[in-house]
């Protein structure tokens, strides 16, 4: 009788542990928090943009605008002055625009994409160490001077931390990899899940500065990155439930009868 004792008990400790498995199973995941995610939102002021960029010996006496954004949908197209779609900014105002953060971990190249090719950034940092890798962020812009002549196409964006500066880069298969705007005033923390929560002013700077003659302590529109909304908690079917009802009946049942028994 002792056998049938054991026995019966190991067979509901098994049930137990299977019914802890599949309840591990259902419930709700998260994504790992390691890699950098998230929405970046760039907002350009274009009279502040302009302002900075005016250089009248180089024949800019307005200096430029950020005129049209192309997104995330748009990456295999290529920018040119003729390329359609996009939507068009103020001239004057502040417009806020989206880029979502990039998920693969290897830059995807699209050379016959344009005159210059396209890409899709890597994100290769890890919200918890900064100082290395980078964050893809897919978009492009066109940007024209207003009085002045000939167009300037930054696109496929990184940002990048260099010693204490981050700066967002462009990419195409002309320049390679060049600064373009840089961030100050910067607000770097982890928000409660790990991650990366960025926010700052943004400034010209590097070549493209340098294309332009543009003031580069001028500040022309803002940054910040945040977490995409959480994912919603899946629900574990009633069947589970009721499942683990039903062991923890059986094990009563099973002590029961093992007392009868002894």
């Amino acid at each position: 009788m002792t056998i049938l004792h054991y026995n019966r008990t190991q067979w509901v400790s098994a049930g137990l542990l299977a019914f802890s498995a599949l309840t591990a199973v259902l419930a709700p995941a998260t994504a790992s928090a390691a890699q950098v995610s998230g929405d970046a939102t760039i907002t350009i002021n274009n009279a502040a943009f302009a302002a900075a960029s005016v250089n009248v010996g180089s024949g800019y006496p307005n200096g430029w605008i950020v005129a049209k954004h192309w997104g995330a949908s748009d990456n295999l197209l290529g920018i040119t002055g003729a390329t359609t779609g996009g939507t068009t900014l103020s001239a004057t105002a502040s417009t806020a625009m989206s880029f979502a953060v990039n998920a693969n971990t290897t830059t995807n190249s699209y050379p016959a994409a344009g005159p210059y090719g396209r890409t899709e950034q890597a994100t290769t940092m890890d919200a918890g160490n900064t100082s290395v890798g980078q964050i893809g962020l897919s978009g492009a812009w066109l940007l024209t001077s207003q009085g002045g002549s000939g167009i300037l196409t930054p696109y496929d964006f990184s940002l990048v931390k260099t010693g204490s500066t981050w700066n967002i880069k462009t990419y195409d298969t002309g320049f390679g990899y060049q600064n373009f705007l840089k961030l100050t005033n910067v607000s770097e923390s982890l928000s409660s899940n790990g991650e990366l929560l960025l926010s700052g002013d943004l400034q010209w700077t590097g070549l493209w500065a340098g294309l332009v003659g543009a003031n580069t302590n001028a500040v022309v529109g803002t940054f910040s990155l945040a977490p995409s909304t959480a994912p919603s908690a899946v629900p574990v079917p009633a069947a589970v439930w009721m499942f683990g009802s039903g062991l923890l009946g059986l094990l009563g049942a099973s002590r029961r009868k093992a007392l009868v028994v002894a």
